[in-house]
């Protein structure tokens, strides 16, 4: 017999073959191979980071090293460029012979940034949103100006200044806010053939994601198939690459937007309505847009003006409703001032007609600058949470007239507690409002008044629904708003803190929040997920207390499954997922959170978080981005109103992050909790929130919770090259299972685009603009296997 013996190589040596690597700035590397013994020879060499091949090409480039140059031509070099995104979290880079396991020269490790800081050199990235947006970021140096150059296929275009902020792509412990820029290019270049673009910055220097291929159709890819009359099967492909890669116009180009897209008239319907003004505006104005209404069933009154703009004499209501628009079925109010759209007051009886159990309907509506440029205000779905705290359908809506009588008849005095009022003894005809999206008026320059009628319209319904709440002014910068702090019944609470090997992370968080949770009569559940770091593991075995206990899971990491094993484990009503790369920024965002799960129709709560670099990571969850979910408000700084004053609201929203989520034990159980195969790590906290809306429970995210994030400090992105395939699974999964919410979240609006970054472009074209009520999502039924 003979014996066959292998043997392990530990570390190869480097004769025959000989080489170096070098790292040439943040995101460059170079070097050179040789085989020694044949150095004609040009030899394919692999890019590794962390062990994992990312990129591969024939070191054939010449190189000026005399050691290179010693035996052959010096044709051997190799220059490798990987993604930011890739290098974010990596800790080692290193390039091996492909194929013969071979390493050429010394690894590079990356745990400290390479050189100047990204904030004092000409750095920036670039990236393609879809159709003709962009979006980038630049950190020059102070004495230069923030502007970029963009040229397309060679053609200068435009230079572009960059006025906001967002975060900077630099390692997780070391980012930083960076001037962001967007760039919207000539609509020319929407021909359907690919372009190439190029991105300068202010330094001479090309950014490197250039030249970057984009390719842009007019109105989107299935408009334009439809024009070319093409087949069913190429419109719905067309549909699928406008949903994957969505397109979008400037804000800022609105007027234009409106003209392109006008809204449908609806066929004439005879209802008769009443059209009521209140406040101190111009009501000749709004008499003047009532003219060309191609609605002609109506009859207007103006109310009153009293100090308070939304305010108005329930008595002078209640004889104008009684007398002269006796024969009126609804009432729509607005105010004065207000330019009423042509199809405004048809829209609205279409409305009331297909939905005539519909407490109220309300509208979008444009804010006319003082420069007279138009903005739109595009709502949302119907959002019980955003109505308590910044009453934002009561500007432009209609409701029936018999309701507006015994509104007024009950002392209603504000166009605010007019519209709250429909709900006070009907919880559940919330699911019955409707919404109409695209604007159906445009409102003169706003000047954001005192919340007074506000604050009051909102105690009184909270007071007629038998909540316990207080009710105190807040700072809108757009509407007037308040904040509502319900009195939570229960305040016992568990938070769930999963870790591993990152002692720094950990406890800044457990001290952070170690007194909101006192406040809150809670504990804590840190879950060690096999640290080995040896002081992590000293760090957690002097933890547990009265308040805060450990618990060890092996297994690989699994975010869902580590959660669902800690609620059964603990005890409580109520159950806080906490990362461990979270601080707290004051003892009050857990006693905040309580108070909105103190309304029994809420099942989660989110916070605010931001980067401790000052920039918003997390302000909701939109669904339909790049036909997925997206981080709302992570352009803005912190202390951003956002848009539409989102930012100092609290609101409904489809999903909120479990870097940082209220729930109750009870609807956790009811939905069973996070699903630990198909999403593992990435969207579980989507798919539970969507879980807990198929149930009837809504979601809530506060901004008066808040709290800073290190994202993916303590595990990484999931963009790297080892985890890529895993993440398009469980995205595949994502909109499989809720496809159809997917493509039309209730709180986001479908004159908004949905390119990766929310809130910040018009919908090119925009998309079903039908009247909408908050529906609850239905998930599809996936045989097991798919």
């Amino acid at each position: 017999m003979t014996a066959i013996s292998a043997a392990r190589r530990s570390e190869p040596t480097a004769a025959p073959f000989d080489g170096r690597l070098d790292r040439v700035d943040e995101r460059l590397f170079s070097g050179w191979a040789l085989d020694r013994g044949d150095p004609g020879r040009r030899l394919v060499v692999e890019l590794l980071i962390d062990g994992v091949a990312v990129a591969s090409m024939r070191a054939d480039l010449p190189v000026e090293d005399p050691a290179a140059r010693t035996d052959g031509d010096g044709s051997c070099g190799f220059v490798f460029a990987p993604s930011l995104a890739a290098l974010a979290d990596a800790r080692r880079v290193e390039v091996r012979l492909a194929n013969l396991d071979i390493r050429i020269g010394e690894p590079v490790a990356l745990d400290a940034a390479f050189g100047p800081s990204p904030a004092t050199t000409g750095a920036g990235g670039v990236r393609w949103l879809g159709g003709l947006r962009f979006s980038g970021w630049i950190a020059p140096n102070p004495e230069d100006a923030f502007e970029v150059f963009v040229e397309v296929d060679g053609e200068p275009i435009t230079t572009v200044t960059a006025t906001g902020w967002t975060q900077s792509p630099a390692a997780p412990d070391d980012r930083r806010p960076v001037r962001a820029f967007q760039a919207h290019l000539p609509e020319r270049f929407a021909d359907g053939t690919v372009h190439r673009l190029v991105v300068t910055g202010p330094d001479g220097i090309d950014f490197p994601e250039c030249p970057l291929a984009f390719v842009a159709f007019p109105d989107g890819l299935a408009r334009t198939l439809d024009g070319l009359a093409a087949l069913e099967s190429e419109r719905i492909r067309g549909e699928l690459f406008d949903r994957l890669i969505p397109a979008s116009l400037p804000t800022s180009a609105y007027a234009e937007w409106r003209e392109r897209f006008p809204l449908a008239a609806p066929e004439p319907i005879a209802v008769p309505l009443a059209i009521v003004m209140v406040g101190p505006g111009d009501v000749d104005a709004t008499l003047a847009s009532l003219g060309p209404q191609s609605h002609a069933d109506w009859i207007a009154g103006a109310m009153p003006a009293l100090a308070e703009p939304a305010a108005f004499e329930a008595e002078a209501l209640r004889a104008f409703l009684s007398d002269d628009a006796r024969e009126a079925s609804h009432v729509v109010f607005v105010p004065a001032g207000a330019a009423l759209a042509p199809t405004a007051l048809a829209r609205f009886a279409a409305a009331v007609r297909e939905a005539p159990d519909a407490p109220a309907v309300y509208c979008d509506f444009d804010l006319r600058a003082r420069d007279g440029t138009l903005w739109p205000l595009a709502l949302p779905a119907f959002d019980y949470e955003r109505m308590l705290e910044q009453g934002y359908g009561a500007y432009l809506f209609a409701t029936d007239r018999r309701r507006a009588l015994r509104a007024a008849a009950a002392g209603a005095a504000s166009l605010f507690r007019l519209f709250n009022a429909t709900l006070d003894d009907d919880a559940a005809a919330a699911g019955r409002i409707v919404h109409l999206p695209g604007a159906a008026a445009t409102m003169p320059a706003p000047v954001v008044p005192s919340p007074r009628a506000l604050l009051a319209a909102t105690t009184a319904h909270l007071r007629a629904r038998g909540t316990r709440a207080e009710v105190t002014p807040g700072r809108g910068a757009l509407l007037p708003c308040v904040h509502v702090i319900r009195k939570a019944a229960e305040t016992d609470v568990t938070v769930i803190v999963p870790t591993r090997d990152r002692h720094d992370l950990l406890r800044r968080c457990l001290d952070s929040i170690a007194p909101a949770v006192a406040r809150a009569n809670g504990r804590i559940l840190v879950l060690d997920n096999e640290t080995s770091d040896p002081a992590t593991l000293d760090y957690l075995a002097g933890l547990p207390s009265r308040h805060v206990a450990v618990m060890r899971i092996t297994g690989p990491f699994n975010f869902a499954r580590l959660n669902n094993i800690a609620v059964a484990a603990s005890g409580g009503p109520h159950l806080c997922l906490l990362n461990d790369d979270v601080e707290a920024r004051d003892a009050d965002w857990l006693g905040e959170m309580l108070s909105r799960l103190a309304d029994p129709t809420v099942g989660a709560v989110g916070a605010l978080l931001s980067w401790p670099s000052g920039v918003v990571q997390h302000g909701g969850i939109v669904l339909g981005p790049a036909f997925r979910a997206a981080h709302a408000f992570h352009d803005r700084l912190d202390g951003d109103p956002g848009y539409g004053d989102l930012l100092r609201v609290a609101h409904d929203c489809s999903a909120v992050t479990a870097a940082c989520l209220l729930t109750r034990r009870a609807d956790w159980e009811a939905v069973g909790g996070m699903d630990e195969i198909a999403f593992p790590v990435n969207f579980n906290d989507v798919d539970y929130c969507l879980k807990l809306r198929a149930a009837g429970r809504r979601i809530v995210m506060t901004p008066h919770a808040r709290l800073w994030h290190r994202e993916s400090s303590s595990r990484g992105r999931d963009d790297r090259p080892d985890r890529a395939a895993r993440y398009e699974r469980e995205l595949r999964m994502l909109r499989s299972r809720w496809g159809e919410a997917l493509a039309a979240d209730p709180f986001y609006s479908p004159v908004l685009s949905l390119d990766p970054v929310p809130y910040a472009a018009l919908a090119w074209p925009p998309r079903d603009r039908r009247a909408r009520t908050a529906q609850a999502p239905v998930p599809a039924d996936m045989p097991d296997g798919f």
